[in-house]
Parts: C-alpha cells; sequence; structure tokens
C-alpha cells in the first residue's frame, strides 16, 4: 500500500486552523472550491463522521474519526463515493514562528495512480486552506 503526505504553513495559530478543519462550516469554506457548493458535517470524536459532499459536482467523501488530540491530531477513514477502497487520513497541526505547520498523511492508497491525484487534490485543498487563514 502507498501513501502520501503534504505540509504547509498556515499564518494562523493552531486553534484557528483546527476549527478550519474541524468546524463543518468553515471546512465548506475550503475544502473544496466554492463553485461545487460543499456540504461538509463531522463529528470530531473518535467514532464520529466526516461527509463532505457537493451535489453540484455528484461527488463526495464519508470517514469516521478515528483518533483526536484536540488542536493537534485529528485521523479519520476516508472512502470516496461509489468506490470500495477505504484509506487513512492522519491531520496533524504544530505550533510554529510563522504560524502553524499542518501536515496531511493519507495512507493506503492501492495504486500509484491514486496517490498522484490525491497528491494534487491535498495540494488543491491546503492551498485554498492558506489563502482563507
Amino acid at each position: 500500500m502507498a501513501g502520501l503526505t503534504v505540509e504547509r504553513v498556515v499564518a494562523a495559530p493552531p486553534e484557528r486552523v483546527w476549527r478550519s478543519f474541524t468546524d463543518p462550516v468553515e471546512l465548506s469554506a475550503w475544502f473544496w472550491p466554492p463553485r461545487l457548493q460543499p456540504q461538509a458535517r463531522i463529528d470530531a470524536t473518535p467514532g464520529g463522521a466526516l461527509r463532505i459532499r457537493s451535489d453540484v459536482a455528484d461527488l463526495g467523501i464519508s470517514g469516521t474519526v478515528t483518533a483526536v488530540e484536540e488542536g493537534r491530531l485529528l485521523a479519520t477513514t476516508w472512502r470516496w463515493d461509489g468506490e470500495d477502497d477505504e484509506t487513512a487520513v492522519t491531520i496533524e497541526l504544530a505550533p510554529g514562528v510563522e504560524g502553524t505547520r499542518v501536515t496531511v498523511r493519507h495512507d493506503g492508497f492501492v495504486t500509484e495512480h491514486a496517490v498522484e491525484e490525491h497528491v494534487t487534490g491535498w495540494n488543491d485543498c491546503l492551498d485554498r486552506l492558506v489563502a482563507t487563514a
């Protein structure tokens, strides 16, 4: 199984960045482009549900929160609508001089092509996060 790691520094404190990942309104605002009108739901507790959906693009993901360290770590399963493969996402936040370092690890891919597509996707998502912070 293959995986990826993508990092960004967000010019905001960890508490602010944490809300960007765990507040449904904030997550909806940056995760996918606004033209897709994404809607997010998240219960950021172990066993809680994650759902991000765009009816405009007929695309969505769902998952289950597997680990939480408030303000520092959020881990979930990840499954695209209509697909059988389930992967795992771990998001870590670390304070720094210039803001918060966000590290996204996404593991469990069956093909290198899937890794490449998700590297592009996570880079796009994190670029939007940086721009909204």
